[in-house]
């Protein structure tokens, strides 16, 4: 095994942008808080979108912003949520764009939401890429920490819960509190200059001393072993 200091997802937070449209011109309302889960619909199964509801239903105004889905998943989302009480042009959906495009909707988004028992990995990346919180739940397998992995090398443990409900909790108060989240934005934003997530060189270099390691010891002969680095 090898083990590495930093996230095994490094972020470059340099990524050009395009400029950032109106909320208008995306289909948001003038006000109120956006959520967003950008991953593919297919991680959001019916626990996920249960939670997602109840936190629209407990933030008055607010709205959920995801990505188009295939073959009906836009109406089949909608339908979830007015069975669930929930006006369905609350949830919105973003269509596929250039990166750069894609990007700049993030300076939208108040609250991205992360998924569960699948995390966001590249989806959470460029959202704290572009400044936006990611607020996740830790699950039990690695492809459920991914974003709890990113959140803790971006120094914001405070956006990981260990709990669904503990999830739709911190959501909440969040979404009812614009200076948190304006808090939250301010943090991520000075994390960029010496947290270890942002930190694609140091990642790079401590890749390379990993390799040069182990063809240092196969040239010589010795068996594989663990390493930490």
């Amino acid at each position: 095994m090898l083990r590495l200091p930093r996230c095994f997802l490094p972020v470059d937070p340099t990524h050009a942008t395009a400029p950032v449209p109106s909320r208008a011109a995306c289909g948001l309302p003038d006000s109120g808080v956006v959520f967003a889960c950008f991953s593919d619909t297919s991680r959001i199964d019916p626990h996920t979108i249960a939670r997602f509801m109840q936190i629209l239903r407990d933030v008055p105004g607010s709205v959920l912003w995801l990505r188009e889905g295939p073959g009906g998943a836009d109406t089949r989302l909608r339908a979830e949520a007015a069975a669930r009480a929930i006006a369905p042009e609350r949830l919105v959906f973003l269509p596929t764009l250039p990166h750069a495009d894609y990007l700049a909707r993030y300076a939208l988004v108040d609250l991205f939401l992360d998924t569960l028992p699948r995390s966001a990995r590249t989806t959470a990346a460029d959202a704290l890429a572009a400044g936006c919180p990611v607020l996740t739940c830790a699950g039990d397998t690695f492809a459920g920490r991914s974003g709890a992995s990113l959140l803790h090398h971006a120094h914001l443990p405070q956006l990981v819960t260990d709990e669904p409900e503990a999830f739709v909790d911190r959501a909440v108060q969040l979404g009812r509190d614009r200076a948190a989240l304006a808090a939250l934005r301010q943090q991520l934003q000075a994390a960029r200059t010496h947290s270890p997530l942002f930190d694609v060189a140091g990642f790079a270099a401590d890749f390379r001393r990993a390799v040069q390691t182990i063809g240092a010891r196969q040239r010589i002969g010795r068996p594989p072993i663990d390493l930490d680095f």
